[in-house]
């Protein structure tokens, strides 16, 4: 297979060197098509175009892409999400946290809020509505990734 194109005319990498950029394409053509990318990520051009302080965060949950959601949280800030969509906390442990988050449509749900340690930065992931504590969350999500192996005092030697 064959592929020819002509040569952008714009390439934006962040220094990973992912196609990235915050605020234009990261990859234009001089004939105007192009795609925006954030770390790498396709995402829609309203993300990138409208600034950080304009977003409503509630887009959030109307977003079915898992790495668009993180690009979207990224650029607007985990604790303003947060604060945006009324997130109570009901339980912490060291960096983590038990969310109750409102999500607009009548429903309120727990959502873990952790520090991912391999990246630095905090992310927020549904758990399930049973969940009352930071260490059943922990335990669900093992459960989750262990194909059903349940345990009542997960302990990993790192969160993740």
């Amino acid at each position: 297979m064959c592929f020819a194109s002509e040569r952008p005319s714009a390439i934006r990498r962040n220094a990973a060197g992912q196609l990235h950029c915050e605020d234009d394409l990261a990859i234009a053509y001089p004939s105007g098509w192009g795609l925006y990318r954030l770390n790498g990520v396709t995402v829609p051009e309203w993300l990138v175009k409208t600034p950080a302080a304009k977003l409503d965060a509630g887009r959030l949950l109307k977003e079915d892409n898992a790495e668009v959601r993180r690009e979207l949280v990224r650029k607007v800030g985990i604790e303003r999400v947060c604060a945006e969509l009324g997130a109570k906390p009901i339980d912490r442990q060291g960096d983590y946290e038990l969310l109750m988050l409102n999500l607009r449509d009548g429903r309120h749900r727990p959502y873990l809020k952790m520090r991912n340690p391999s990246l630095g930065v905090f992310h927020v992931e549904g758990v399930h509505p049973d969940c009352k504590t930071v260490q059943d969350a922990i335990n669900w999500r093992a459960a989750q990734v262990l194909r059903g192996v349940r345990s009542t005092n997960w302990n990993p030697s790192q969160l993740t």
